[in-house]
């Protein structure tokens, strides 16, 4: 099944069971984020400590504002959960492209041509068409205004976290484990802040005693966030914001393309479709990325053959 997606709305509604029969949930969104981002800046700083990097340059507070964005838009995947279908969320998350390529604009002035623009609604649309078509995907609830407000949230937030962060690799030169590093030392201060003020950590102690089984789902969660985040950060390094969106919008089509085959849910045309507008699109991009470059080099060889 697909685990990556299915483990979120587990962590949010699953029923754990003490020795006497006892039911309960566990609803702290905020709790699931702070003990992610402490085990990945654990691993981040144990090795930064082994392997030597280069000198550090960017201020240290510049890494606050994609923290702060990063634990909210974490914060507000979790509660759409309550509120939205699963279908919606993962609607959402396949659109992801346009907004990361506007927050480009809007952050780091970036330019994009038009066949990116193109590309990146064709990708949308396809992948739309593929999820909606899919029967893995039927509605599983209600989807509420509060939900659709959250979802809004965590693609804005979500957005402007790898922009930011891609800027200051490029400005800084920052490594990615170093962006890791700080961004999760960040977010452990402000989640930790915020639940010492709400006064959560006693009720989530009292929950982890009466419920031993949450310790082992939340470290396992813990180590599979730590561990991508080293994936993300680097991709977000060498080949910008877009392109990593890009993947992950692929890797979630093939995961579900898997789950169909695995499992035999059924995959109309149009769902056909949708995978092959997607997979078209992606190559399309590829093909107009190599012949402008090509274009660029040849431009620049005249111009070097005239001076």
């Amino acid at each position: 099944m697909l685990r990556n997606e299915l483990s979120l709305k587990n962590d949010i509604l699953y029923d754990y069971e003490d020795g006497t029969g006892n039911k309960d949930r566990f609803q702290d969104s905020q709790f699931l984020v702070f003990i992610n981002r402490i085990l990945a800046f654990l691993m981040s700083g144990l090795y930064l400590i082994i392997q030597r990097q280069p000198q550090h340059k960017a201020p240290l507070y510049k890494y606050a504002f994609c923290s702060l964005s990063n634990i909210m838009s974490s914060w507000c995947q979790y509660e759409a959960l309550k509120y939205v279908s699963f279908p919606t969320q993962v609607l959402a998350k396949a659109t992801k492209i346009i907004p990361v390529m506007l927050m480009g604009k809007i952050v780091s002035h970036s330019t994009y041509e038009y066949y990116e623009y193109v590309t990146a609604i064709l990708i949308s649309v396809g992948m739309t068409l593929f999820m909606l078509d899919s029967s893995y995907y039927k509605s599983d609830g209600a989807t509420t205004v509060s939900g659709i407000i959250l979802l809004g949230g965590y693609l804005l937030l979500d957005s402007f976290t790898s922009t930011w962060q891609s800027a200051l690799f490029v400005e800084y030169g920052a490594t990615s484990v170093q962006m890791m590093c700080v961004v999760n030392m960040f977010s452990c201060l402000l989640t930790a802040m915020s639940l010492f003020q709400q006064s959560s950590f006693p009720l989530i102690c009292s929950f982890m005693t009466k419920y031993p089984r949450f310790i082992v789902d939340c470290l396992l969660i813990s180590i599979c966030s730590a561990s991508g985040q080293l994936y993300i950060f680097y991709t977000i390094s060498k080949f910008g914001p877009v392109t990593f969106v890009i993947i992950m919008t692929i890797r979630q089509g093939l995961a579900i393309l898997l789950s169909c085959l695995m499992y035999h849910h059924s995959v109309t045309v149009i769902g056909i479709i949708g995978i092959l507008v997607v997979f078209g699109s992606v190559f399309l991009r590829i093909y107009c990325n190599n012949r402008l470059r090509a274009i660029r080099r040849r431009r620049a060889a005249a111009n070097s053959i005239k001076d």
